[in-house]
């Protein structure tokens, strides 16, 4: 006879069975009844898509990734959000000095 070894909830804390797929606590799912967010590729497509740096709680709620895992997945949105930024604030400076040359010549 097999005795199922309780496990720690990742998102509340409280005691779980090994066979149970959500926390009778708080009703988060766990391994396969994952919620789609929470897993990484789908992190990393929100991020790239819709939510840029606002992605960040997701990725430090996600049971996937250790904590090596979400420090590097942090620092690698927060770069890739000062990129973009930069990249934007430098094309809206030559689409002005674009548009102040064209106003001059007329």
């Amino acid at each position: 006879m097999m005795s199922s070894r309780p496990a720690t909830c990742w998102s509340c804390g409280g005691a779980i069975d090994d066979a149970d797929r959500y926390c009778r606590h708080c009703g988060q799912g766990r391994g396969a009844a994952l919620a789609w967010y929470y897993r990484p590729l789908w992190i990393a497509v929100l991020t790239l898509t819709a939510l840029g740096p606002f992605a960040l709680p997701l990725v430090w709620r996600t049971p996937r990734l250790d904590r090596t895992g979400k420090w590097a997945a942090s620092l690698v949105i927060i770069l890739l959000t000062a990129w973009i930024g930069w990249e934007l604030l430098e094309t809206l400076r030559r689409l002005g000095s674009l548009l102040d040359s064209d106003i001059s010549l007329t």
